[in-house]
C-alpha cells in the first residue's frame, strides 16, 4: 500500500508542477499579446515614387498628412495635367488611330512586303494609344524649346503632324526589324 501512496503523491506533485508551468506560460503569452498590441504603430514609411508607375489616379492623394491634419485644410487639389488643348489632341489622335490605324498598318505592311498574318493590328493600335499622352507632352515641350511662337491651332497642328509622322515611322521600323528577324530565322 505504501507504494500506492508514493505513486499518488508523485502524481499529484507532477500535476502541480505542470499546473504551475501552464499558468506561467499563460501569463507570459498574455504579457506578450499586450506588448504586441501596444507596439503596432508604424514608425516610418518610405515612399519611393521613382519606382511607381501610375497610369490613372482618381480621387485625392494626401502624402504625409494624417486624417486629423485634413480637417484644417480646405483644398489641396492640384489642377489636372491635361489642358483643353492636350485633351483635344488626345481625343483627335485616338480617333485617328481608331479610324485609320488598321488601314495604316496594312498599307505600311504592303509597302514593306511584311506579312501581318501573325500580327493583331488592335494590339499595335492600343500600344500606340497608350503612348500618346507622353508624346503630346514631348512635342509640346519641343515647340516651347524651339521658341516657336505658335497660336494654339498652329501648335495643335504641329503636334498632330509630328505624332502622325512618328506613328508612321515607328510602324515602318517595327515591320522592317521584324521582317529582317524572320528572314534570318531568329524569330
Amino acid at each position: 500500500m505504501n507504494s500506492w501512496n508514493n505513486y499518488m503523491y508523485n502524481l499529484l506533485q507532477r500535476i502541480d508542477e505542470q499546473d504551475r508551468k501552464i499558468r506561467s506560460l499563460e501569463s507570459r503569452v498574455e504579457k506578450f499579446e499586450q506588448k504586441e498590441s501596444n507596439h503596432n504603430n508604424i514608425e516610418k514609411i518610405e515612399y519611393h515614387f521613382d519606382q511607381l508607375k501610375i497610369e490613372n489616379l482618381d480621387g485625392t492623394l494626401h502624402i504625409g498628412l494624417s486624417p486629423n491634419d485634413l480637417k484644417d485644410i480646405e483644398d489641396l487639389s492640384v489642377p489636372p495635367g491635361k489642358t483643353p488643348v492636350k485633351q483635344q489632341l488626345l481625343s483627335d489622335l485616338n480617333r485617328y488611330l481608331k479610324e485609320h490605324g488598321a488601314n495604316l498598318i496594312r498599307n505600311i505592311a504592303d509597302q514593306n512586303h511584311f506579312s501581318i498574318d501573325n500580327t493583331d493590328p488592335s494590339i499595335l493600335i492600343e500600344d500606340m494609344a497608350k503612348q500618346l499622352p507622353e508624346r503630346i507632352t514631348f512635342y509640346e515641350e519641343e515647340s516651347k524649346r524651339n521658341n516657336q511662337n505658335l497660336s494654339e491651332d498652329q501648335k495643335k497642328q504641329f503636334i498632330m503632324e509630328q505624332i502622325k509622322n512618328e506613328i508612321h515611322h515607328s510602324l515602318t521600323t517595327y515591320m522592317e526589324r521584324n521582317d529582317s528577324e524572320n528572314e534570318y530565322g531568329s524569330s
